[in-house]
């Protein structure tokens, strides 16, 4: 006793129709606006094909016996679409690409159907749903491969062929009388098939937009690392730029650079300090042990000034320091410390010591002053000390601004410490 209603396949088919008239739009849809992603168009182009056999299939029992041509060869052409695009839609989720044999046999699917068109005769049928179950069953080996494989959309795309298969040999069978006939039950496997392969879409897609989320905080990431790794480089880079390599001191550059911000608002003092005799020491000795003078007295500056002190090395074996909020009598008392210091350095040769001395030039150095101008009377002050006799510091003293009739406003007088001299030579 069959406990179906009577319209159950009424049922059955409006319910197919609708299910794939949404499968239809919306992957149709989800295409037109993602033509990167071929999937959806494949979709969607099976669930046209699987509504064109619903529609002609209905058609054709209200019609029965007097079934027009034209609707078999719809409805074969329905079969054809429907399972020649889920094999393409199993070789796009698989990220593979139908080559030109594939494509060719593909056209050739649809020849049947234009053989029965032409010549009206349904022998031609058979071989047709052969060949579209050749490719059903080519796109559920496929699936199952890469679902093996490890990819879990190819899982469920594989279920949902199997269902689809499963109702499809079922279907033969019933038509066959060897079981039960239940009508509808391709409705029910395409129906399964495409929920199976919506979901299969969704995953895929949803996991790709994870990795992608992954991937840009990882380049988000990496780029913030190399950001600071190049903001440190080019802070690095700047010390370098402002930094003698041999001393460590400031160079020149950095010099002017700070100088200039300071004395803009203090008064204070310049020293020049120029290594004695230097070139002998590279030419008797090496540029090696030069390298270690000039280290060793950079050392020894750097201990004897004040932290607020700005040292530097000028260049060659002179080096110079700003000495803010000092006058001219401490400056002198500075510079004596440090020619003292100097001359306690001691240098080790291959053949014993080296002792050193150094001359020093100072000028005073006011707010309202050039700092080039004040760098130029401590180099006259130095040149000075250098004509003395070296190992010395030689003051520069500007004149009364009443007493100033020339361009050049310093009148050189020298005041000179060390070297068993301390007296005013003005």
């Amino acid at each position: 006793m069959n406990a179906l209603p009577a319209n159950w396949i009424e049922i059955v088919d409006a319910f197919g129709a609708g299910v794939y008239v949404l499968m239809a739009a919306t992957h149709f849809d989800l295409w037109w606006h993602r033509r990167d992603r071929p999937s959806h168009f494949w979709l969607a182009l099976s669930a046209t094909g699987a509504l064109l056999v619903n529609t002609t299939g209905a058609l054709a029992r209200e019609l029965s016996p007097d079934i027009p041509r034209f609707l078999a060869v719809l409805n074969m052409l329905g079969v054809t679409l429907a399972l020649v695009s889920l094999f393409e839609l199993v070789q796009t989720v698989g990220q593979r690409r139908s080559g030109r044999i594939v494509r060719g046999l593909e056209l050739a699917v649809f020849l049947p159907t234009l053989a029965m068109m032409l010549t009206g005769s349904a022998s031609v049928a058979p071989a047709l749903y052969l060949l579209s179950l050749g490719f059903l069953v080519a796109a559920l080996f496929h699936a199952i491969r890469d679902a093996t494989r490890g990819d879990p959309e190819a899982r469920t795309l594989a279920t949902g062929l199997v269902l689809l298969l499963a109702t499809l040999i079922y279907d033969v069978l019933s038509e066959l009388r060897i079981v039960a006939r239940i009508d509808g039950a391709p409705v029910l496997g395409f129906t399964l098939l495409f929920l199976s392969a919506a979901r299969a879409l969704s995953t895929r897609y949803d996991r790709e937009y994870r990795e992608l989320v992954a991937l840009r905080a990882d380049l988000e990431q990496r780029v913030a690392t190399r950001t600071a790794a190049l903001g440190e480089a080019n802070l690095q880079l700047g010390i370098l730029a402002r930094t003698d390599a041999l001393t460590g001191l400031a160079n020149r550059r950095s010099f002017v650079e700070q100088v200039n911000a300071l004395a803009a608002a203090h008064r204070g003092a310049i020293l020049m300090i120029d290594i004695d005799h230097f070139k002998r020491i590279n030419d008797g000795h090496g540029h090696d042990i030069g390298d270690a003078t000039l280290r060793a007295v950079a050392a020894t500056l750097r201990d004897a000034l004040r932290p607020g002190d700005v040292l530097a090395r000028w260049g060659g074996e002179e080096f110079i320091a700003l000495l803010p909020d000092r006058d001219r009598s401490d400056a002198l008392g500075v510079a004596e410390s440090l020619r003292s210091a100097i001359a306690g350095v001691v240098v080790a040769v291959a053949d014993g010591t080296l002792a050193l001395t150094a001359s020093i030039g100072v000028a005073t150095h006011t707010a309202t002053q050039a700092l080039d101008d004040s760098i130029r009377n401590a180099d006259r002050a130095l040149y000075q000390a250098k004509q003395q006799g070296r190992n010395r510091v030689v003051a520069a003293v500007e004149a009364h601004p009443s007493l100033d009739r020339s361009p050049d406003p310093v009148v050189w007088s020298t005041t000179v410490v060390g070297d068993r001299e301390n007296h005013d030579l003005r």
